[in-house]
């Protein structure tokens, strides 16, 4: 005959045996998954089987004294499992980033503090009393639930509602065979709350031991059942349609032998896959585009789709004819099982259009654009560097920007930036003198903003352009009016005063003022001519200059001096072969410094000593007279590069010299007799010493065919004539003599 206590220890010992088997078929499926449901399930089940083994023996041990401690243990072992299920449903439903670490805590305090409790059950706060109970006739030991027990069975009661909760939004939010699942756990566990709620409540009808442990038989079966029928594990329901499916990105899973395994709709669209892609080579399925990278191999990888290449796929957004070139960030990452990979392509079209538009902008600009940080190291630079400067980008960038600026320009150009850093958005006007590769210097002007706000600038944003031509043109065209005007002045003046000279005088005397005032109305008339040829000859020099032979230049303008004022001694000390970066424009300068002495000497005969010196990195010519030198207030106006009311030069032939000198990246420099050095070899021929006029090059290698110097030595025909190179009044006469009417002074 069949005892009942037979019957309920078969019960517990098929639960515990369908858990265990439900257990392990959910590890073995889930061993591959990133997420943790299937591991909360298995250790759930495993925990179950434990429990029901457990109220199995107990049943056995009817009254005895270790039935006592079964029924004791049956309850510790059980505590567990409202934790672990709870983990369960919150992952399986698309929530695992709720669990953080503190939670999880948090969730595993209330087993332990209960089991605490049973263990020592002070003041029957676990089992208030444990007595023998006649059910279906047979006797069990029933523990008589204390306070403690209650509450836990109560928390257990409110987790199965808030699993079957969670279960039952995943089963609405899902559909086909993720519905299924759902609907099959939600209804598994209504089972064991349902007998956990009637072992507190104790309705008369209602057996009196716990029969929970049996009833979680219900949920192992129904998860069997949904592992066979319904491909529970295989993809998780919620993520597998709100994150999967419906992701913008095109996903594609492959195996170990690079087979495929799955896609998403974006990725069936994106490659024009069909209803036979599962199983298939990869290598046929992807384009050759994504193939020949190494993201199969496990590398990430930029993936171009140009629907003009031969393997472009025939359909889908990607591949439409119509469209442009597609781009993609592809990335390859591990599912857990070597060899297992998931494949996500980004589509990064827009944004790399816009990057590659603007970057377009930046790198075919004419402006250098840069960025620097706060210590001013260049982060980028614009190609246009290498066209301003004859810099490659690549050996600007990670310098400091300061390096390449002027010394005298170094401190003020770094304290504006300075004073700005502070305060975002601020915008800096700024010009400067910057060094050129070949050794010139340039002058920029510019905007600098500070983005140190922005994430995608992080520093000063630069936008730098090559004023050098502007700002000696504008020079020019400051000094070349002021001269017209003066000279246009003075020439009146000297009309006019001959004009009242013929007035008042009579005789032949007439006729010579007549001849002079002739002379000044035809130099008055193509003053405005020479003005123009001086500027329109001045364009040429801003180019940073050629080798040229300057010994060779040096030695014809010397010998055209000679030749030109016969009373007057022009020697040469010039080192041979003396090359540097000038022009044909050279000559006028030498030729306009050396006429200046002659024609500007107070004694019987003018004495120039013209002195060349080569070293490897500059050329050095000196010419030096023995005159009464030039004024003071001419060479602090060329000097200075600026005019004033106060402070100007008297003509063009020191600016002509300026200009020229500025045009090839050279420098022009003025000492005073008493300070240049006696012993200087150009000096020897020297008695006295008025002006030096020092003009320094850049050294260069010898040429072949250098500049014909004597064709451009007098470019407006000036020389040849009675006038001055500078545009001045013909008569060179002793200082203190004047002619009548003529003036000296500035016309402001």
């Amino acid at each position: 005959m069949v005892h009942a206590s037979d019957v309920l220890a078969a019960a517990a010992f098929g639960s515990a045996l369908v858990s265990a088997a439900a257990g392990a078929l959910a590890f073995l499926r889930t061993r591959e998954r990133t997420d943790h449901a299937g591991g909360a399930i298995a250790v759930t089940l495993g925990i179950v089987a434990v429990w029901a083994t457990t109220f199995g023996l107990h049943t056995m041990a009817g009254t005895t004294a270790q039935a006592a401690d079964l029924a004791r243990l049956k309850w510790i072992v059980s505590l567990p499992v409202v934790t672990t299920s709870l983990l369960f449903a919150v992952t399986y439903a698309g929530h695992g980033g709720w669990l953080t670490p503190p939670r999880v805590a948090a969730l595993a305090v209330e087993p332990a503090l209960v089991g605490a409790i049973a263990v020592v059950n002070p003041a029957g706060l676990f089992f208030a009393d444990i007595e023998a109970r006649t059910a279906y006739g047979a006797t069990l030991l029933v523990g008589d639930p204390g306070p403690v027990l209650v509450a836990h069975v109560a928390y257990g009661v409110l987790a199965g509602v808030v699993f079957v909760s969670l279960l039952g939004r995943a089963a609405l939010r899902s559909s086909d065979s993720y519905r299924m699942q759902a609907a099959l756990l939600c209804g598994g566990t209504a089972v064991p709350v349902a007998t956990a709620s009637l072992f507190v409540l104790r309705p008369s009808w209602a057996p009196p031991f716990d029969a929970t442990p049996v009833a979680f038989g219900t949920v192992s079966l129904a998860l069997l059942l949904a592992m066979a029928r319904y491909d529970l594990f295989d993809v998780a329901a919620v993520a597998h349609e709100t994150v999967f499916a419906e992701l913008d990105d095109a996903i594609v899973v492959v195996d170990e032998d690079e087979r495929v395994l799955e896609t998403n709709p974006a990725a069936c669209e994106a490659f024009a896959l069909g209803d036979d892609w599962v199983g298939s080579d990869a290598a046929h399925v992807l384009p050759d585009a994504v193939v020949e990278t190494d993201l199969l191999d496990g590398e990430d990888a930029e993936i171009v789709l140009d629907p003009r290449d031969d393997d472009a796929p025939a359909g889908g957004v990607f591949g439409d004819g119509a469209a442009g070139p597609r781009y993609f960030e592809a990335t390859c990452e591990s599912l857990g099982r070597e060899g297992v990979r998931l494949l996500v392509f980004r589509d990064v079209t827009e944004q790399t259009e816009i990057q590659r538009r603007y970057r377009s902008y930046v790198e075919h600009s004419e402006d250098i654009v840069a960025v620097a940080d706060a210590d001013g190291v260049l982060e980028y630079v614009s190609p246009a560097v290498e066209t301003v400067l004859g810099y490659d980008p690549e050996q600007v960038t990670g310098g400091e920007f300061t390096e390449y600026i002027h010394p005298d320009d170094r401190r003020s150009v770094a304290k504006r930036f300075a004073e700005s850093l502070g305060r975002p958005g601020e915008r800096v006007r700024v010009s400067f003198r910057v060094e050129h590769r070949d050794g010139g210097w340039r002058i920029l002007d510019g905007v600098g903003v500070n983005r140190f706000h922005d994430p995608h600038i992080g520093g000063y944003l630069l936008t730098l352009r090559d004023e050098t031509r502007r700002d000696r043109y504008e020079q020019r065209l400051r000094v070349l009016t002021r001269v017209l005007r003066h000279d246009l002045r003075n020439e009146l003046n000297v009309v006019l005063g001959y004009a009242d000279v013929i007035e008042s005088t009579a005789g032949d005397a007439a006729a010579e003022y007549a001849q002079r005032i002739q002379r000044s109305a035809e130099r008055l008339a193509s003053l405005g001519t020479r003005v123009r040829g001086v500027d329109q000859t001045l364009r040429r020099t801003d180019h940073g200059g050629r080798p040229v032979d300057v010994t060779r230049v040096v030695e014809e303008v010397a010998a055209r001096a000679r030749e030109r004022f016969p009373t007057a001694t022009v020697t040469v000390d010039a080192d041979a072969d003396a090359a540097a970066y000038a022009d044909e424009l050279l000559a006028t300068a030498v030729w306009n410094v050396v006429e200046n002495a002659v024609r500007h000497h107070d004694g019987e005969r003018a004495r120039v000593a013209v002195g060349l010196t080569a070293g490897s990195d500059e050329v050095e010519l000196r010419i030096a007279d023995d005159g009464p030198g030039i004024p003071e207030e001419d060479r602090a106006a060329v000097e200075s590069g600026h005019e004033t009311q106060l402070r100007h030069a008297s003509g063009l032939g020191l600016w002509l010299v300026r200009w020229i000198v500025d045009g090839v990246d050279g420098e022009l420099a003025f000492l005073d007799g008493g300070d240049a050095a006696a012993d200087e070899p150009a000096h020897e021929s020297l008695d006295d010493i008025g002006t030096v006029v020092i003009v320094c090059l850049r050294a260069a290698e010898p040429t072949a065919d250098p500049p014909t110097a004597l064709d451009q030595m007098d470019p407006w025909g000036v020389a040849a004539g009675a006038e001055r190179a500078d545009g001045g009044p013909d008569e060179w006469r002793p200082l203190g003599e004047s002619t009548p009417g003529e003036t000296t002074g500035d016309d402001s």
